[in-house]
């Protein structure tokens, strides 16, 4: 009995951290967007926009990966694919289709103006401590029920979206 509460309890835990942003640096200390985060991979994020380093270090360790939120047809996640080579497709010029968005037309990333995309209004929203305001989905923020990744990597992102 107490070994199958053990591994319920195990999976359990490997469940929640599916999204959890630490990988590569992160957790708690990622919520405050004007303290820079010491770790290696958001420190490395101030030198990129490209979308090759946002998908290795990002996208697919934080949404794509062991959690499956974001991969194939990831139909309990709005059906975005964030996986290697399919990221911007999926991401630019599309309107979000998230529960609660429904209507909206809100672009996930309008080309050349990360102030107008929609993706980082979800990733850097004020309700996480980010500096973006507006509607969220049902799901809420992302990555999915983790604190906001650091603002290294937020700012990473915004950058390649400003060059596109």
């Amino acid at each position: 009995m107490s070994r199958s509460i053990f591994a319920a309890a195990a999976a359990l835990a490997a469940y929640l951290a599916a999204c959890d942003t630490s990988v590569g640096g992160g957790g708690a200390a990622d919520a405050a967007p004007a303290a820079p985060d010491a770790s290696p991979a958001c420190a490395e994020a101030t030198a990129h926009s490209d979308l090759a380093w946002i998908q290795d270090n990002i996208f697919t360790p934080s949404c794509a990966a062991f959690s499956a939120c974001h991969m194939g047809s990831a139909a309990q996640a709005a059906g975005l694919n964030l996986e290697a080579g399919m990221a911007q497709a999926e991401l630019v010029d599309q309107v979000a289709v998230s529960q609660g968005l429904e209507g909206m037309n809100l672009v996930l990333v309008v080309p050349g103006d990360s102030n107008a995309s929609y993706l980082m209004t979800i990733i850097d929203h004020e309700s996480k401590g980010g500096r973006r305001s507006g509607p969220l989905p049902t799901a809420g923020t992302m990555p999915f029920n983790s604190p906001l990744m650091c603002v290294e990597k937020r700012d990473a992102i915004a950058r390649w979206i400003d060059s596109l």
